[in-house]
């Protein structure tokens, strides 16, 4: 079932508000009951009326009921769509709570403009199904049901008569449900695409800027939207087809009953007042099947939209918490026999090495051998293919993946920063309170406190989106702060200063080694003098450990490692 219907899928996994739709389905019931009364008593009027007995009576419960309808229909509307929007918080909740705990590779693959598109545009379409469309289909089918009994009461060969049309009604529309239901996929496919396109040229704007590709930029976008607009029309042609057809298929109904009603009249076997009823009633049937109608074509479009929505509720979540919860001994780092994979591309092969604790390890090798890939998998952002990875007695696999992320800091090339404050971005993901003067502390043994301070705003200054206020080497240190307040078992380091004055660097060297102070480091190095510092190498080529030793047993044993301290031009 879950295969062919999405749509239901995501509605297995939310609570519904049980009370609350039981009450607006009953408000609304009565509302849609309410209204059948309606052409009923205005054909009595029509029968009874004279000025000589004027029924007062009559006309005030006429009234009475006509507003009592309107009232009831109102408040029914309303708790319906309260539920809707209920409903729409409910599976955006849900959706954005997956897609956070997500694994890396996914996030490798989608454009995060896509993925916004499918929480706002997607989750929208799916929105306008049950909060305005779903609502109506209890109402609809009662007066429907509510309508035909009448009918059939007042005159049933009439009433028979009548029902030619509506085959035809059902053939029209069946057809163009299927139609409605690919080109609402196809749609919500396109504006995804268009939200990637503007997440990607948004946040690389830079580039844009200095490649001078704002035409091919613009050229992308105009396709995607040229294709939004093209679906856009044909969505419209059939809404365009189904109206007027409704519509045509009403008047033909009146038609009938107004001919073939003349005759009934002048035989004598309804009355005047009947035959208004009548047409009243048949008028009350028209919005209920419309809505009917469409109703299939929206479910369609609902069902196009939660088909991409259940592929992403498909795929696996990283396991956060494990049941048993204890005390993670520390120990040494150990890498056994582990090969890994990304998609297809073998990049590490049968590596097996050990960092000891409190000591410094530093892998050295070629770009692209495979050290930044170490640190992903010693962060778990992504699963080894075999092999096993323990810390001191454990592995790492049976730590708790929260309780495991606590114990590492990552001093990173890239360092990431959320746009808000300079406060903010220290003690990002700190899970305990800290005070001014310590956040100061922290700040000063990272070497960033004095530029902090020169800022107006000192430690509230904003950032900018991904701290494009910071230069390169403020933004390390702020990166480094954070890895003191969090104060980690594990450090792990990409020392990559290559694009930072040297006062910067010189700073930032400091700041580093102050925090590597008794405690277990991974260092991607690029300086000679981390280097020989380090208890140990570890000279990394293709995917596979070469060498371990120190630097005078590596220059001593290893060609590959002399060769890379000579002409890396290492800085001392």
């Amino acid at each position: 079932m879950n295969k062919k219907n999405p749509l239901f899928y995501l509605f297995k996994r939310l609570s519904w508000p049980t009370g609350l739709i039981v009450i607006a389905v009953l408000i609304s019931s009565l509302g849609s009951i309410t209204g059948l009364v309606v052409p009923f008593f205005t054909g009595k009027l029509v029968d009874k009326f004279s000025f000589e007995n004027f029924n007062w009576g009559f006309v005030v419960a006429f009234i009475a009921i006509f507003i009592l309808n309107a009232l009831l229909s109102g408040l029914g509307l309303y708790l319906l769509s309260k539920i809707g929007e209920k409903i729409i918080y409910a599976i955006r909740s849900i959706l954005w709570k997956h897609i956070i705990h997500l694994k890396m590779p996914f996030f490798d693959q989608n454009e995060s403009g896509q993925l916004m598109s499918r929480l706002t545009d997607d989750t929208k379409v799916i929105n306008e199904f049950i909060s305005q469309k779903l609502p109506n289909l209890l109402p609809s089918i009662l007066t429907i049901i509510g309508s035909l009994i009448m009918l059939f009461v007042m005159d049933w060969k009439m009433t028979l008569l009548t029902f030619i049309t509506i085959p035809i009604f059902v053939l029209i529309m069946i057809p163009l449900g299927k139609v409605m239901q690919n080109i609402s996929k196809k749609t919500q496919a396109e504006i995804a695409n268009f939200s990637g396109l503007l997440g990607r040229v948004l946040t690389e704007m830079r580039l844009v800027k200095i490649s001078s590709t704002e035409h091919l930029e613009l050229d992308n976008a105009h396709k995607n939207l040229k294709e939004i607009y093209f679906l856009g029309l044909k969505q419209a042609k059939i809404t365009a087809i189904i109206q007027p057809i409704s519509g045509l298929i009403m008047l033909l109904t009146i038609a009938i009953i107004l001919g073939f009603g003349a005759i009934r009249i002048s035989t004598g076997a309804i009355t005047a007042g009947t035959l208004i009823a009548m047409i009243f009633y048949v008028i009350q049937l028209s919005t209920p099947l419309i809505n009917l109608s469409t109703l299939v074509t929206d479910y369609k479009k609902a069902v196009g939209a939660s088909s991409r929505i259940y592929e992403i509720m498909e795929e696996p979540t990283e396991p956060l918490y494990l049941t048993e919860e204890d005390v993670i001994k520390d120990g040494d780092l150990t890498f056994k026999n582990v090969d890994f994979k990304y998609d297809v591309k073998p990049i590490l092969k049968d590596v097996s090495f050990n960092i000891p604790h409190s000591k410094v390890t530093a892998f050295v090798g070629p770009s692209g051998s495979g050290k930044s890939t170490i640190f992903n998998i010693i962060e778990r952002m992504y699963d080894i293919e075999k092999g096993d990875i323990s810390y001191g007695d454990k592995s790492i696999y049976d730590i708790s993946l929260v309780d495991w992320r606590e114990k590492i800091g990552y001093v990173m090339q890239s360092n990431a920063l959320m746009n808000g404050t300079i406060r903010d971005n220290i003690l990002y993901g700190i899970n305990r309170e800290v005070t001014d003067e310590a956040l100061i502390h922290y700040a000063r043994l990272a070497n960033c406190h004095e530029f902090i301070e020169q800022f107006d705003d000192g430690y509230d200054t904003l950032v900018g989106e991904r701290g494009l206020k910071l230069s390169g080497g403020q933004r390390q240190r702020i990166d480094i702060a954070r890895s003191f307040v969090k104060n980690p078992d594990i450090l792990l380091l990409d020392e990559a200063t290559a694009n930072l004055d040297s006062e910067s660097e010189r700073k930032i060297q400091d700041a580093l080694e102050e925090l590597m102070e008794n405690r277990t480091t991974v260092v991607i190095a690029h300086r000679l003098s981390t280097i020989k510092k380090a208890e140990q190498i570890i000279f990394i080529d293709g995917g596979e450990v070469t060498g371990k030793g120190t630097h005078q047993e590596l220059m001593a044993s290893h060609k590959k490692y002399q060769q890379f301290v000579n002409t890396q031009n290492l800085a001392e």
